[in-house]
């Protein structure tokens, strides 16, 4: 089913390491682009994040953030040791008598800041790969749900401009004929003029002739407008898969095609209908724009 390239997903697990939470936001862009920013515990896990996010997803910036609150026992192993403070509040109080300073200022605040650098942090292990997989899957599965969501939406909108564009067509095909025969009848006024002109009148008239040739027909635009039209609503089949890039490159070809039926008209009726017909136009183009 048509899918929208903006979503936002969030789901959250308890595990013995503490509480891992992962959002996923989706933006639209061109081609596929996945930011991740992971807790440095699961740091070493980036990999298989970008890996399940491609799985599923086809298109758009995807911005994932996954934040870790450790659990009591993690934070309690995370603390200084007492044995350590110890030791060093009695070897600073020493050196601050030796120096001539008052002992009093030998604080927790200083003997935390004076503790050997130590790396505490408790890399995830690969038993813990499965948590983290199920949790980003879930948030994935929220993200999914709501781009559906908004898909249908734009599936609805696009469905009905595509009716009144074609609505459009219909009109400029009836009054077509009768701005033919308004461009016969002013031709038909020249080539007497011309003839009346001799050998230049004559080169004049072939001119017009070739400019009426050109500009009086649009039944190949029209043609062609109606099968684009046709393939453009079989994107919007719940069948249709991964359409955004195919959709716009449609729109294109249906502009290309609207603009040569306005500079072929010479009837103002058709020109306000072309106004129309891009004005529509540019409104599925933007929608389209958000389109995986």
């Amino acid at each position: 089913m048509l899918a929208s390239m903006t979503g936002f997903g969030r789901a959250l697990v308890d595990a013995p390491f503490g509480r891992l939470v992962v959002e996923i936001q989706s933006v639209n862009r061109k081609y596929l682009e996945i930011f991740v920013s992971l807790p440095k515990e699961f740091g070493r896990f980036e990999h298989e994040v970008r890996q399940w996010i491609g799985e599923l997803v086809s298109r758009g910036q995807i911005s994932v953030r996954i934040y870790l609150i450790p659990s009591a026992d993690t934070i309690e192993g995370l603390l200084p040791d007492p044995e350590v403070l110890l030791r060093l509040k009695y070897g600073w109080e020493k050196i601050s008598q030796g120096l001539g300073y008052d002992p009093r200022s030998i604080d927790l605040s200083f003997l935390v800041q004076q503790m050997p650098l130590q790396s505490k942090v408790e890399m995830a292990k690969d038993t813990d790969l499965p948590i983290l997989h199920r949790v980003v899957d879930e948030a994935l599965q929220h993200l999914l749900i709501m781009k559906k969501t908004e898909g249908k939406a734009l599936m609805e909108d696009l469905g009905s401009r595509i009716k009144e564009l074609d609505r459009m067509v219909g009109e400029v095909e009836q009054i077509a004929p009768d701005a033919t025969l308004k461009m016969r009848k002013k031709l038909s006024e020249k080539m007497e003029e011309f003839i009346k002109q001799g050998e230049e009148g004559e080169d004049r008239l072939m001119r017009e002739i070739a400019f009426f040739a050109e500009k009086v027909d649009v039944s190949e635009e029209m043609t062609r407008l109606r099968s684009h039209f046709a393939q453009f609503k079989e994107f919007l089949s719940p069948q249709a898969a991964i359409i955004g890039r195919k959709m716009d490159f449609l729109v294109q070809e249906m502009g290309r095609e609207i603009n040569t039926i306005g500079s072929k008209s010479m009837d103002s009726k058709i020109s306000h209908l072309v106004v129309e017909m891009k004005s529509e136009l540019e409104k599925m183009r933007e929608q389209i724009q958000n389109i995986e």
